[in-house]
């Protein structure tokens, strides 16, 4: 199991002053995290029971002697206190630590509510209530390693209340600890999935990177894709476990280079023409480009079924094509080579058609015939490669 700790109590009657410069530059990030506060309220009667029984001591500064914390009262659930604990879980999961990511003290978060006597715990990695709790108690550590336990003992605490986030995986927990009780109204523990707004201060931020999901991409004409998704990657100080903080971007925007090849349209982009452009993708104060190929379409071949000289015409048949199919050109020529004079040229402008009379030509003449498909895309024609020759005399 991976696990940290830390822990911080401070009295109200002393000043707390924010870290953070008043010109500090913050923004807010939206931060997707799954609360778990049916499990992290099963925590105060833990709490509860360790402050009443014969646990409920401490060392002393020496480590040879210890405090006993006799008639310590239980501690009452304070739902404000909870509100706060959810946002300050979120908030670890982005900077582990009692300074707040917007640079600001932990106890911040705190400072609408009416209390003279604060305190926070926090912690990393345990599954369970219990073992988040198990953790705080400290049982072998000695007087340095049991800040968490003397906040869950102090006689100065009226009442808690408790987060639960999960992010990336990773289980984060806080206790906030308070007096006197709120008094805020009872509310049903929240459970699921929501987006966190998280401020952080640029200051605590040493990289930030705009990462398309795909670096490039390929469309056929006519067709669409959906565009990749762009996420942001912050090093944030104070990151636990210490990767980069991945979330996504806040309202993205594409653009095309050259839109008669590559289009965007709503969340995709729309294949145009043949070719290659940019997308670049704004977001957050940074961009990045990805690279998309439009491939041409190449609509299937047909082959003459049959040639037919009659009266001055040809009545010419060929197998019919209508997957990526718009019509078919045909063209009749006296020149095997199918010269410009001496050709005539035909469009079918239906797909599902398989045959043409072709009129006004020469009499009794020997006319070569060949055809091909043609696929319209945004008024562009593509052509498939032409069939075998057949031939045939008018009469």
């Amino acid at each position: 199991m991976i696990s940290g700790v830390l822990a911080v109590a401070l009295a109200a009657t002393m000043t707390i002053l924010p870290t953070q410069p008043a010109e500090a530059a913050t923004a807010d990030y939206q931060v997707p995290v799954t609360y778990g506060q049916t499990e992290a309220r099963k925590m105060i009667d833990m709490i509860n029971g360790f402050r009443t029984g014969s646990d409920a001591w401490y060392w002393n500064q020496d480590n040879a002697t210890k405090t006993t914390c006799a008639n310590l009262g239980k501690l009452t659930y304070d739902y404000a206190l909870e509100q706060a604990a959810m946002l300050r879980a979120a908030e670890i999961a982005v900077s582990f630590s009692h300074t707040r990511p917007n640079g600001t003290d932990c106890f911040d978060a705190l400072s609408s509510l009416p209390l003279y006597t604060m305190g926070e715990n926090i912690a990393a990695g345990q599954t369970t209530a219990a073992e988040a709790y198990t953790s705080w108690r400290e049982d072998n550590y000695g007087y340095a390693g049991q800040g968490h336990r003397r906040n869950m003992l102090n006689s100065g605490f009226a009442s808690v209340g408790i987060g639960h986030v999960v992010f990336n995986g990773i289980h984060y927990w806080v206790q906030n600890f308070g007096s006197p009780n709120t008094g805020a109204a009872a509310t049903a523990a929240a459970d699921g999935a929501r987006t966190v707004s998280v401020a952080i201060d640029d200051a605590t931020i040493s990289q930030k990177a705009l990462k398309p999901s795909a670096t490039s991409l390929t469309v056929t004409a006519g067709k669409s894709v959906a565009l990749p998704s762009a996420s942001l990657s912050l090093t944030v100080r104070n990151r636990w476990p210490s990767s980069p903080l991945t979330l996504a971007a806040s309202n993205p925007v594409w653009t095309s280079s050259n839109s008669s090849v590559a289009a965007i349209s709503g969340n995709t982009v729309v294949g145009k023409k043949g070719g290659t452009a940019t997308l670049t993708v704004k977001a957050n104060g940074l961009q990045t480009r990805v690279k998309v190929t439009v491939k041409a379409v190449k609509p299937p071949a047909t082959r003459l079924a049959s040639v037919k000289g009659a009266k001055k015409s040809l009545k010419v048949k060929w197998k019919k094509q209508t997957k990526n199919v718009t019509g078919y050109e045909i063209w009749c020529s006296t020149s095997k080579k199918f010269t410009k004079k001496t050709t005539v040229k035909k469009a079918v402008k239906k797909a599902k058609t398989t045959s043409l009379t072709v009129k006004k030509l020469k009499a009794k003449k020997t006319y070569y015939v060949k055809i091909r498909t043609y696929h319209k895309i945004d008024g562009k024609k593509y052509y498939s490669k032409w069939s075998s020759v057949k031939k045939a005399k008018t009469k």
